[in-house]
């Protein structure tokens, strides 16, 4: 983050009347002031729960495939919480880098990030610096983890044995109110406050920030996303399944995998502990007439968004 310009006399007093202006349109009804998100260092003083660290990562990257496309700039920052209530309790330095990909970087990724080519020239990650960010983190969590995840478990293999979790998903967003799970409108809609997006630095401390505050029935964030880190689930893969149940498995939300990253080349879907038996009497009544051809990973958080897996015993 860029250094702060200094309040030159009479700023005080000009916030004051803009709070104050913002207080009265917002009383009327009809209009919804938005704020600028001025990240704090602090969210709760300890509590006398043990503090445990967690380590909130972004990248920026020249496209979509972590299997051809490069990070050019990376983001972590550590914060301390309590297990037991969901708190947060301080927040740490960032480590940010950004990296030359070898390669131009793709107008639309430059009108989106504002990352140049000229920005990149000769810069480098510092393996050694996000290694030791990396070893202190219990849990590393991402806005959208099956994206981050393999760009950087590709780039820096720190990252491969990691308890992770996934803000986008593991926060039933939708279930409390907010139709998008995009972060930029998340802070929007659940704080009131506005960030320049797209930059892996801001995008983090914006992410902290929401998870912290407490929703409308008092709950954490945060605590959502503990509880469903510490779950257990299972990838259900529809092994050489016929061509004409390609819709049925769509509408029970299967994606596809194409093979290219070593997994097999067929539908799958991660479901619940809860849903697991009943997952599989659906394979069997739909999709394998009465037989099994299915194929079953147990995911935790450590295998999780990263394309690895454990076979269910």
């Amino acid at each position: 983050m860029g250094e702060r310009a200094p309040r030159v006399a009479g700023a005080a007093a000009v916030s004051e009347d803009h709070d104050a202006l913002a207080a009265r349109l917002e009383a009327t009804g009809d209009y919804r002031i938005l704020r600028r998100f001025d990240p704090p260092a602090r969210y709760h003083a300890p509590d006398g729960s043990p503090p445990v660290t967690a380590l909130v990562v972004d990248v920026e990257t020249t496209g979509l495939d972590p299997a051809r496309e490069r990070i050019i700039e990376f983001s972590g920052i550590p914060f301390t919480y309590s297990k037991e209530s969901g708190r947060i309790f301080d927040v740490g330095e960032a480590v940010s880098s950004l990296e030359d990909p070898g390669r131009p970087i793709p107008a639309e990724v430059t009108q989106l990030t504002g990352i140049t080519d000229e920005m990149v020239a000769g810069k480098q990650i510092d393996d050694a610096a996000v290694a030791a960010l990396v070893a202190g983190a219990d849990l590393v969590i991402a806005h959208n983890a099956g994206f981050d995840r393999p760009f950087l478990e590709r780039r820096l293999p720190v990252f491969r044995d990691k308890a992770w979790a996934c803000s986008q998903r593991e926060v039933p967003w939708k279930l409390l109110g907010v139709s998008s799970g995009a972060l930029e409108f998340l802070l929007m809609k659940r704080c009131g406050l506005f960030f320049e997006g797209h930059r892996a630095d801001i995008d983090c401390r914006a992410l902290i920030h929401l998870l912290a505050e407490p929703l409308d029935g008092g709950e954490l964030p945060l605590q959502f996303l503990l509880r469903s880190a510490r779950r257990r689930s299972y990838r259900v893969w529809a092994l050489e399944a016929r061509i004409e149940f390609k819709d049925s498995l769509k509408a029970r939300r299967y994606s596809w995998n194409n093979g290219s990253d070593g997994r097999p080349k067929a539908w799958y879907k991660e479901v619940s502990e809860e849903d697991y038996e009943a997952e599989k009497l659906w394979l069997a009544g739909t999709i394998y007439a009465g037989g099994t051809g299915w194929r079953v990973e147990a995911v935790t958080a450590v295998s999780r968004y990263s394309g690895r897996a454990t076979p269910a015993g």
